[in-house]
């Protein structure tokens, strides 16, 4: 048992560097954060499209899952 258990642990150091690596801080969504800092964090990270997408109103009739997502009506 113990050859096989630093295996074992560098495997599972690795998956936590990587799943910690991943994982990011996003201001927008704590709402400890003050309002102002939170809409710029959001407004940082969203595309001009997602921007123009969020701004758009359409008719219900043309309101398909393809139109929603092609132009990023409703996002976010």
């Amino acid at each position: 048992m113990g050859r096989y258990s630093l295996p074992f642990v560098g495997v599972l150091l690795l998956f936590c560097l990587v799943s910690s690596s991943e994982a990011e801080y996003l201001k927008y969504k704590d709402p400890k954060v003050q309002l102002n800092v939170r809409i710029s964090d959001l407004m940082k990270r969203m595309s001009l499209e997602e921007k123009i997408g969020q701004m758009t109103q359409i008719e219900r009739e043309v309101a398909t899952p393809d139109v929603l997502k092609k132009y990023f009506i409703g996002e976010h």
